[in-house]
């Protein structure tokens, strides 16, 4: 098992991405991968359903989810595994975290329609779109009104109108950790190389801690846009405070170039603690 590949950072269409779990675990199994979680944006649907088609295949399952937390205006990324999920409190909370998420596009809707007579906070909560196309509901809506031609296009919509991830009160980074902690989970970074633009690596490193301090357990230190020197910083920090090193490839399916296992990283590489038992 420790010589297959591990790919914990997935998304399915109960969020932004294309595929359904049963796609996502087609895949997997197709290109031999040994671990595999569905980490969702705010939501645990998928990953509740993976858990239940993984069993009777040669393949490990692990629960999961990526929260969106508030750290000094900044949206981190957390990601949740091996949480409870009849932990009513968790689920409560990652339920109010989709809230929060989904109430930026609100926002966002009742600013623009100050600008557009063909749009209505009403008509967009009305509004139903295809799951497998990806993305948000509000990025499908736009096409739609013909105010954007991609799912891509409406994204500039969001920092034109204010209406950025500091609009709504995400949690901080500590109560994510608590609540995954709470839940019998371990909270890890997700793609620090993403979240800190900043490439000097002394701040880097920095900003790394900081978010640490706050009770992660480990740092997602192999991700498709990491650099080998921001990989190597991360492992190191890993080794050093002996915390988790995890793999994901943040796979969207179409909405998205990233793909199922392209990190090729096998589970001999990462350490995963108690978190398959």
């Amino acid at each position: 098992m420790k010589d297959r590949i591990a790919d914990l950072h997935i998304h399915s269409y109960y969020s932004d991405g294309t595929m359904s779990p049963k796609k996502i675990l087609l895949v997997a199994l197709k290109k031999g991968l040994g671990l595999l979680a569905i980490a969702d944006h705010n939501v645990l649907e998928g990953s509740k359903e993976l858990q239940a088609l993984c069993r009777g295949y040669d393949i490990k399952f692990l629960s999961a989810v990526e929260l969106d937390s508030l750290d000094e205006g900044e949206d981190i990324h957390i990601l949740g595994y091996g949480m409870n999920f009849n932990d009513k409190a968790f689920c409560q909370f990652v339920q109010r975290n989709r809230f929060l998420l989904d109430e930026i596009s609100v926002k966002l809707i009742s600013e623009m329609e100050k600008d557009f007579d063909n749009i209505s906070l009403e008509d967009f909560l009305s509004f139903n779109y295809d799951r497998t196309k990806g993305g948000w509901k509000a990025l499908h809506y736009f096409i739609e009104k013909g105010i954007t031609e991609s799912l891509r296009e409406g994204f500039e919509l969001y920092p034109r109108y204010n209406c950025l991830y500091d609009c709504v009160e995400f949690p901080s980074v500590k109560e994510v950790c608590d609540y995954i902690h709470q839940a019998g989970g371990k909270a890890v970074l997700a793609h620090p190389g993403e979240t800190i633009k900043d490439r000097n690596m002394p701040f880097f490193k920095k900003k790394i801690e900081r978010y640490l301090a706050f009770g992660l357990d480990g740092i997602e230190c192999y991700y498709p846009t990491h650099t080998e020197e921001i990989t190597k910083l991360c492992l190191e920090i890993c080794k050093e405070k002996n915390l988790l090193i995890t793999a994901g490839s943040d796979c969207h399916g179409e909405f998205g170039k990233a793909q199922i296992g392209e990190m090729n990283v096998r589970l001999e590489n990462l350490y995963l603690g108690e978190l398959l038992g």
